[in-house]
């Protein structure tokens, strides 16, 4: 349902929830710790710094890091930039024009799995992932390409 974009914004930003309080992160060290394509990466922290979700510094001692408090980031605002809307979903029926006026007999269920994931984004923020990874001992998922491969 998130666009690639969208993912690694998440995993990034939540990585910096983590250390939230501790020096900036260079976008080769986001990148490194999450397995993430770096110029990739780069681009996508410079459209989260143009939202205004992250600030950064240039030099030895600069990097990004969050703008305000991870308590006051919501999913949805760090995936926002990256989506067309949330649907995220083309019709599974391949209808061409699926949407409200023009309806595919799945269209109504799927438009309230759509409302529910909009709901989880706009209702959850970087600190409760944050808090809850500490609390478990989880960690920012790295990407599929090195779980494929590490195994």
């Amino acid at each position: 349902m998130l666009t690639r974009s969208a993912e690694y914004a998440v995993r990034a930003l939540s990585l910096l929830a983590l250390r939230e309080g501790d020096s900036a992160l260079h976008s080769a060290e986001i990148a490194d710790a999450l397995d993430l394509p770096p110029q990739f990466l780069t681009k996508i922290l410079r459209r989260l710094k143009a939202t205004d979700l992250v600030t950064s510094q240039r030099g030895r001692a600069g990097g990004f890091r969050l703008n305000r408090p991870a308590d006051e980031i919501s999913l949805l605002a760090v995936v926002r930039p990256f989506q067309d809307g949330l649907t995220g979903v083309e019709c599974l029926l391949g209808q061409a024009n699926c949407n409200d006026s023009d309806t595919c007999p799945l269209h109504d269920r799927l438009t309230g799995i759509r409302r529910s994931f909009h709901d989880l984004l706009a209702g959850t923020t970087l600190a409760e992932i944050a808090q809850r990874a500490v609390r478990t001992g989880a960690t920012i998922p790295v990407s599929a390409h090195r779980r494929e491969t590490d195994g």
